[in-house]
Parts: C-alpha cells; sequence; structure tokens
C-alpha cells in the first residue's frame, strides 16, 4: 500500500547487499558475542540474531536448514548455535541480545550514531559488567545496604543466567581485587596467576586494549615521583 510505513531500514543498499551485510554481521556476533556498528545495522542485525537463537532453541531440522541459509560459515557455527547458545537461553523467553548507544565511531569522520551489539548472559555482557562494577564500589565506600536500582539491576542480570550469583560474585571478588592491586601496586602477572582461566582471559584481553601509561600504573612499573 503506498505511503505506508517502513517495517525495516533499508540502509542505502539494494536488497542483496543488505542481506549479505546483515548476515556478515550477525556471523561476527556469533563468534565475538559482542560487536560494533552503527546504531541502524545493529537494530537490523540484532532481529536476525533473535531469530537465529529462536531456530536453535526449536532444534529441527528446518530451522537447522534456515539457520545454514543464514550464517556465512554454517560449519562453524551451526554446532555452537544448537548446543551453547541453545542451552543459554532455553529458559529465557526472549531478548537474547542488546544494543547499547555508544560514542561515534567516527571511521569515516562522518559523526555516525553507533551502538554495541551483544549477546546478552555472556563472557562479554556489558551489563553484567558494569554491575559488578557498581557493586563491587558500593562495597568498598561501606555504604552498607546496596541502593534500589543497583538491587534491580541485579535481579535483571542473574535472572536467566546459569550461576549468575556465583558469577557475579565471582567477578567482584575479581574487581575488589584489582582495586586493592592497584592501591598496593601489586604486581599484576601475580595476581593473574590466581584468578581463573575465564576471567584471566578476559583481563588480557582488556590489558592489551589498555594505553601505554594505564597499563605501566597498574602494573606498578611506572616510577613514582
Amino acid at each position: 500500500m503506498a505511503g505506508g510505513a517502513i517495517k525495516y531500514r533499508h540502509l542505502s543498499r539494494k536488497s542483496s547487499h543488505r542481506q549479505a551485510l546483515l548476515r556478515n554481521l550477525v556471523t561476527s556476533l556469533f563468534t565475538h558475542e559482542s560487536i560494533r556498528t552503527t546504531w541502524p545495522k545493529a537494530k537490523e542485525a540484532q532481529r536476525l540474531a533473535e531469530q537465529l537463537i529462536t531456530l536453535g532453541k526449536k532444534n529441527t531440522n528446518a530451522s537447522r536448514l534456515r539457520a545454514q541459509q543464514i550464517f556465512f560459515e554454517p560449519l562453524k557455527h551451526i554446532p555452537k548455535l544448537f548446543t551453547t547458545f541453545r542451552e543459554r537461553y532455553i529458559d529465557r523467553p526472549g531478548g537474547y541480545t542488546r544494543v547499547l548507544r555508544i560514542e561515534p565511531l567516527n571511521r569515516n569522520d562522518d559523526q555516525a550514531p553507533s551502538a554495541i551489539l551483544e549477546l546478552v548472559d555472556g563472557p562479554r555482557d556489558m551489563r553484567f559488567a558494569m554491575t559488578a562494577k557498581t557493586l563491587a564500589r558500593e562495597r568498598s565506600e561501606g555504604e552498607g545496604a546496596i541502593r534500589d536500582i543497583t538491587a534491580r539491576n541485579i535481579a535483571k542480570v542473574t535472572r536467566f543466567r546459569k550461576d549468575g550469583e556465583a558469577d557475579l560474585q565471582r567477578a567482584v571478588r575479581a574487581l575488589e581485587r584489582v582495586n586493592e592491586m592497584q592501591a598496593n601496586r601489586e604486581p599484576w602477572e601475580k595476581w593473574k596467576r590466581e584468578v581463573d582461566p575465564e576471567t584471566r582471559e578476559e583481563w588480557e584481553r582488556e590489558e592489551k586494549e589498555m594505553p601505554p601509561k594505564k597499563r605501566q600504573r597498574i602494573s606498578g612499573e611506572e616510577n613514582n615521583d
């Protein structure tokens, strides 16, 4: 019908190019569990990612064939979709992904609105990490009972996450350990040997992305003035 509302974003591309773009974004999302792109692309890729997880939860021959048509590397991602991701979201009724607005990436100096598209309840869940950071800060400040908004966020990030409470407490302890290390200038390498492998891998990745001066300050290598 002429003049009707647009049901999806065209992304300034023809249909075939648009589908290839979204398939590429979704394949990257299921590879890394978190990607950065422009806001319109993230919103459109989110719809396709949600459909893929729904197909994984159905776990039928038809759903497997449909998922193979979407992934660029089906042999690599189909087993993970129907095992790891299916088990992670089997009890969650929906909302398997999250889009978070961020500062423009400025790849082409166009100030295009940017966003992070991530899979929830995974190792790179940003809301879970921010909740753990907030809880660690409130504990260190000695505020006693946690704030209402923090309690609500804790309930949100742990409701459908397997062993959510234990994972949150583990993340909080890791952050508290980092705060102690920064205060006491304890060697960074010694702390990395004490944490569990998953946490160590995550923090090693973040360490590589740190500016050199910040990395030196945390590791205790920077000389005192």
